[in-house]
């Protein structure tokens, strides 16, 4: 997951966010269909300060948000002391030292404040004593159902009535964890098929899907081949882009180990005529 968005993908999250196509936009901002999908695009030009400005008007964000100079799309810069951070949580933020995009993503889903709350209820100990009270009703239960029904037995297990108790820690660890894992599971799952997330296939099943794209493209064996390389390299397989990387592996003499010889020998009939 990247630590910061660029301009472009602000720009397309806005977008998609509002469930908009480029042309949806342009009508609304009387900017080109195609200029606002140029400002989309990794190869984007310089956007003009006035089209920031509609842009930012549009979307209601800070032209600061969409330069990529604030991560904070509408409020303002505000008081450090009003965060009430320590020095130490300040440092990490300040120094890049956490990814904050994926800390923004924490903090802000549905789940976390309960994950607070627990974490709070654990931290000032404030089950403790509901915890030994529960603890306390189950012994005396169990002693009293034991004396009633069990009362030659009820001397020989005293001493392991009170074993199965109720453990704070433990009890505590299994809520968080699944405070924690809901949070962590939705914030996956909305990034799953990020640039730089882990792919879903294998590396196995991503090759066999390129040789068989492959054996099925229109062409001759080198065009196949250019096919290939151009999965491989991440280039975009345009008739002309397999055309001349298919006459560059023409000319190897890797693949063709008889070109050299083919070309010695015409160098060689052309000296002699």
């Amino acid at each position: 997951m990247k630590t910061q968005l660029s301009i472009q993908e602000r720009l397309k999250d806005l977008r998609v966010e509002k469930g908009l196509t480029l042309e949806q936009l342009s009508q609304q901002t009387k900017i080109p269909a195609s200029t606002l999908g140029s400002y989309e695009s990794d190869d984007y030009k310089e956007i003009p300060h006035r089209n920031i400005i509609d842009l930012a008007k549009y979307y209601g964000v800070s032209t600061d948000y969409l330069l990529g100079m604030t991560e904070n799309r509408q409020l303002g810069n505000i008081s450090i002391s009003d965060l009430h951070l320590s020095d130490a949580a300040l440092s990490l933020l300040k120094d890049r030292k956490l990814n904050s995009l994926l800390l923004s993503e924490l903090i802000t889903h549905e789940q976390f404040r309960k994950l607070m709350l627990d974490l709070e209820i654990y931290v000032d100990g404030l089950a403790d004593m509901q915890v030994k009270s529960l603890n306390f009703v189950v012994d005396t239960s169990r002693k009293v159902l034991m004396k009633r029904y069990n009362p030659d037995e009820y001397n020989l297990q005293l001493g392991t009535l009170n074993a199965q108790h109720l453990e704070l820690n433990e009890y505590f660890s299994h809520v968080i964890d699944d405070d924690m894992h809901t949070i962590i599971k939705d914030i996956r799952n909305a990034h799953k098929g990020d640039i730089d997330s882990a792919p879903q296939k294998t590396l196995t099943d991503h090759w066999e899907e390129i040789l068989e794209k492959a054996e099925a493209f229109a062409g001759t064996s080198k065009q196949k081949l250019a096919y290939i390389f151009s999965q491989f390299l991440k280039i975009k397989p345009t008739e002309k882009n397999i055309d001349d990387m298919a006459d560059m592996l023409g000319q190897s003499e890797i693949l063709e180990p008889d070109a050299k010889k083919r070309r010695k020998s015409a160098r060689q009939k052309r000296t002699k005529d």
